[in-house]
């Protein structure tokens, strides 16, 4: 039987069916490689961005733990100079300087080479706790240019706080500088004074 005009013989219209389905397979298969490929990239971004939250999260937090640590310590250290005004001047471990132009506090070497004439460094007793903080929170207590006026100056540190030795400033971890001023009724330079009034503030621009 003579086939039909224009039709080849099934010998040979089976390869051109099945070298199409291969290259359909193939076209299909390389797709999938491509789309594989983007859905890996956006998952590793995807995966990138989400350890780099965790990270900031952490490091957020444990600057939040730190200026928190360091300000219980500063709070310590002001409200322990505070005392000092109601006990007598020869009992007082927290020496009361006498006012001074430009203010003690504000004046780099009371803090690190305190001396006789300058801040007050919290022994292990006096801060109270079971162990006593890697640096010592200090305080201040000087008076003010007006009678029966205090001004008390209080730093404390995080436990990872270093400094530069010759200028002072922080170089790691936390400092917190927290001032108060105190009115009272006596001189505290002639006895126990009893404090009126008192305002406090946290320093945002410490002198160092």
């Amino acid at each position: 039987m003579t086939p039909c005009h224009g039709l080849a013989p099934p010998s040979v219209r089976r390869p051109v069916r099945a070298s199409r389905v291969t290259r359909a397979v193939a076209h299909a298969r390389g797709f999938v490689l491509v789309v594989a490929l983007l859905m890996l990239a956006a998952i590793g971004l995807a995966s990138a961005a989400i350890m780099r939250n965790a990270t900031l999260g952490e490091q957020v937090a444990d600057g939040g733990r730190q200026q928190a640590q360091a300000g219980q310590y500063a709070q310590l250290a002001l409200r322990f100079c505070e005392s000092q005004l109601a006990r007598a001047p020869a009992s007082r471990a927290a020496a009361l300087l006498p006012a001074v132009v430009p203010p003690a506090w504000s004046e780099q070497r009371r803090w690190t080479n305190p001396g006789v004439d300058g801040a007050h460094a919290l022994t292990a007793r006096e801060t109270g706790g079971a162990g006593p903080p890697r640096v010592a929170p200090q305080c201040l207590l000087e008076a003010a240019s007006q009678p029966g006026t205090y001004t008390v100056t209080a730093r404390g540190f995080s436990a990872d706080f270093t400094d530069d030795p010759t200028t002072g400033a922080t170089r790691s971890g936390c400092a917190v500088w927290l001032q108060a001023t105190l009115y009272v009724d006596v001189a505290a330079s002639a006895g126990a004074a009893v404090v009126r009034r008192r305002m406090w503030q946290r320093l945002l621009t410490p002198p160092f």
